[in-house]
């Protein structure tokens, strides 16, 4: 912190936590409360000049029926001021992004075992994204696993492959494994075999040799053999035939 750098601090029944910090001559204010306690959000918020630069909301709806809970929460609100002061210190969060630079850093995150800190990510990112598929799947899946919302869950994955379809008509087809894995997860979360069956296979119909689906597969006790034995997965005919086999599945007539 520079000189004049100040932190307040509302413990009590407001539960809020405010910064002031000047950062290479800009002077930034972070605020963070318990602003929607109806809906079970904690949100921060990084002010420059009166504007907003950055939102970050956290659904604490799974400490509810914790012991101490009014504790946690204040917890909870500590932790996330102090994430997003040090990102802001560090430069990371004081420019809009866009999806790419999102999805990016969530794989990360999702590669170091952080779920919590992708799904708050990618909440973060779909207040300025609501609509992109790619963010919509991820959060779809984080959001049943994490906090079990499973039909919300299950539904936004959805929604996400129906968006992906309308935006990119044509290739989407490499996407779809990535698509279905979340789809599956989700249904995984939600304890629903048939469901994850079905969202994997058509995730492999797309892509034979995909581990995570595969790995998903072998989980529940399943891995289908190459539609012809002789060849291999990965050969192009297999592939192409399972591709063929899904979309006449999915045709109406």
């Amino acid at each position: 912190m520079e000189k004049g750098d100040s932190i307040k601090i509302k413990s009590d029944l407001q539960k809020e936590v405010s910064t002031n910090i000047t950062i290479r001559g800009k002077k930034y204010l972070i605020l963070t409360e318990d602003i929607e306690p109806k809906e079970n959000m904690i949100t921060t918020q990084v002010y420059l000049g009166g504007k907003i630069l950055h939102t970050r909301k956290t659904d604490c709806k799974t400490i509810l029926k914790a012991p101490a809970r009014q504790e946690k929460i204040v917890e909870f609100i500590y932790r996330q001021h102090e994430i997003i002061v040090e990102m802001l210190k560090k430069g990371k969060n004081t420019e809009t992004k866009n999806p790419s630079y999102y999805l990016d850093e969530v794989k990360t995150l999702l590669q170091r075992k952080n779920n919590r800190d992708a799904l708050n990510l990618l909440t973060d990112a779909l207040d300025q994204f609501p609509s992109d598929p790619f963010l919509l799947s991820y959060y779809g899946c984080l959001e049943a696993i994490i906090n079990k919302n499973y039909k919300f869950g299950i539904d936004t994955c959805s929604r996400a492959i129906e968006i992906l379809n309308k935006r990119i008509p044509f290739g989407q087809e490499i996407f779809y494994p990535t698509f279905y894995l979340n789809l599956g997860r989700a249904y995984v979360a939600a304890k629903n075999r048939k469901g994850a069956v079905d969202a994997f296979e058509q995730g492999i119909a797309f892509d034979k040799e995909n581990r995570d689906l595969i790995w998903e597969m072998k989980k529940l006790g399943l891995r289908k053999s190459a539609l012809i034995p002789f060849l291999q997965r990965s050969n192009p005919i297999n592939k192409y035939i399972g591709m063929l086999l899904y979309m006449l599945k999915k045709s109406p007539w």
